[in-house]
């Protein structure tokens, strides 16, 4: 049953994204492969009972055009260059479990963000990925196979599971470093992992999540409107670091 653009397992922090990308993030134990490199290993997808209700088949991940250019960007942004922070190097299945390697551009003097979050996650504080995909055949309860494929997944009969993706291709993977993670961002300040010039940099880009769309209509509606937004992520960021 294709169904591209299916809306299953959607909410606020993980919508649907552009043409009907789906999003499930999960917080692995990561392992650092080669620090001079930028290579880490991650566990990027299992076949574990999401939050949704949902599960997703390790044998079923596809990587037709994933594979051509393996994007590893910030935030499931796609909307800019620089949201790209890295590649990943290689993606494989390894029993119930989406294996992927990443390496961070954390040597591109330009690429600011990839050097933040290389440095949140070599200090231990940002684990958290997330994969981008496209749905291609989901079972749901009632379906002929559906006990079959609960049988698969290792699912009793009578689980309580809303859908299981059989087979999906993998649009891109992301690191979430501020948009859904700023307890990360918090701990890594207060360890000395990241600098004061840091959290400007992530202000200056995350700000932009803050504005309002076209409205600012004059050069000093847009400034004044910048920062505004720049000082409500310092606000949220500093509301972070209490919480720590």
């Amino acid at each position: 049953m294709p169904v591209p653009n299916s809306t299953a397992g959607e909410n606020k922090d993980e919508s649907q994204g552009a043409a009907g990308v789906l999003r499930r993030t999960i917080h692995p134990e990561i392992r650092v492969l080669d620090s001079a490199k930028g290579l880490v290993e991650y566990v990027a997808s299992d076949e574990t009972l999401d939050s949704y209700k949902e599960i997703i088949r390790a044998d079923g991940w596809r990587f037709t055009k994933f594979g051509r250019n393996a994007p590893f960007v910030d935030s499931h942004d796609y909307t800019s260059i620089k949201s790209l922070i890295g590649r990943v190097v290689d993606f494989r299945v390894v029993g119930r479990q989406l294996v992927e390697t990443v390496q961070w551009a954390k040597d591109v003097a330009e690429n600011a963000l990839a050097q933040i979050g290389w440095k949140m996650t070599e200090s231990g504080f940002l684990k958290a990925v997330s994969v981008g995909f496209w749905p291609i055949i989901i079972v749901r309860p009632g379906e002929k196979a559906w006990t079959e494929t609960l049988k698969g997944v290792g699912q009793q009969p009578d689980a309580d599971v809303r859908a299981v993706y059989t087979e999906q291709e993998q649009v891109e993977l992301s690191a979430v470093i501020v948009g859904a993670n700023p307890n990360a961002v918090a701990r890594s300040y207060k360890a000395g992992a990241l600098t004061d010039a840091d959290l400007d940099t992530l202000s200056q880009q995350y700000a932009k999540r803050y504005e309002p769309g076209p409205a600012a209509q004059s050069p000093d509606a847009a400034a004044a409107a910048h920062r505004q937004a720049t000082e409500a992520w310092l606000e949220r960021f500093t509301a972070a670091i209490r919480r720590q």
